[in-house]
């Protein structure tokens, strides 16, 4: 009897342990650093996760080994159903995952989430730091903070180092700047597109109602409309490509 009540008392154990783990991030999928490297940082996120965390993370192992086979790990996939297979692999209420970037002397981090209390949805923070490793390390911690919606305790605030981005790399790399250079590029070739068309048709019509004879005149009006053709799909090109651009650099995503 003695045995089977601790059996049943393990089980119980093992059971609560498995829903108190409701957090679980795979580890960020790096660029620019080694993979020791990018361990390392990764290992500081997860030591403030774990503090900022309601309930235990579920064992890291036990995450890699859950999605090992899944797009997100072997295609670094973070569209909404990579996330959401992802997040059920793990059997996981928050979910998380993202990349680690460096180059031109500034870390780059983007990390998705996905929360079974807020079904069909992700979220996506952002992290563009330029300085020394510390700092970053900083900011890697403050994330953790973040992400699970909860104050960022004074420890940390307290020792946060300046960002040494200029003016100009901020704003050259704000989602919302690149959107609107983006859209602003292809409005220009949309309102060229119809200009140009527009003025192919009426070169036609002044074509048309030339006489025969008039060669002179109706050679100049089929150089001026196939000129305005020329520029009006060259035109096109630039909305279609600069949209494309937008859609598959994730601008229109953000």
């Amino acid at each position: 009897m003695k045995k089977l009540l601790n059996i049943f008392s393990l089980t119980i154990s093992v059971a609560f342990a498995q829903d108190a783990a409701s957090v679980a991030s795979v580890q960020f999928s790096g660029e620019g650093l080694s993979d020791l490297e990018t361990k390392t940082l990764y290992n500081y996120f997860m030591g403030e996760l774990e503090k900022a965390s309601d309930g235990p993370l579920l064992a890291q192992e036990t995450v890699d080994q859950s999605v090992s086979s899944l797009e997100l790990t072997t295609t670094d996939c973070f569209k909404k159903d990579c996330l959401f297979a992802a997040q059920d692999a793990t059997s996981s209420n928050v979910f998380l995952a993202g990349t680690l970037k460096f180059s031109k002397s500034k870390y780059r981090v983007k990390l998705y989430k996905v929360d079974s209390t807020k079904p069909g949805k992700s979220k996506s923070y952002r992290i563009r730091y330029k300085g020394d490793t510390d700092g970053f390390i900083t900011e890697l911690e403050i994330l953790a903070w973040k992400v699970m919606g909860k104050e960022v305790p004074s420890r940390l605030n307290d020792k946060r180092k300046p960002n040494q981005e200029t003016m100009f790399e901020q704003i050259a790399e704000n989602p919302w700047a690149q959107r609107g250079a983006v859209l602003a590029v292809a409005g220009l070739g949309a309102s060229s597109y119809l200009k140009n068309t527009a003025g192919a048709a009426e070169s036609q019509k002044k074509i048309d109602s030339l006489p025969a004879y008039d060669t002179g005149g109706i050679q100049a009006h089929t150089d001026s409309r196939d000129g305005a053709k020329s520029t009006a799909t060259m035109s096109l090109v630039l909305t279609a490509a600069s949209l494309a651009y937008g859609y598959f650099t994730g601008v229109f995503t953000e």
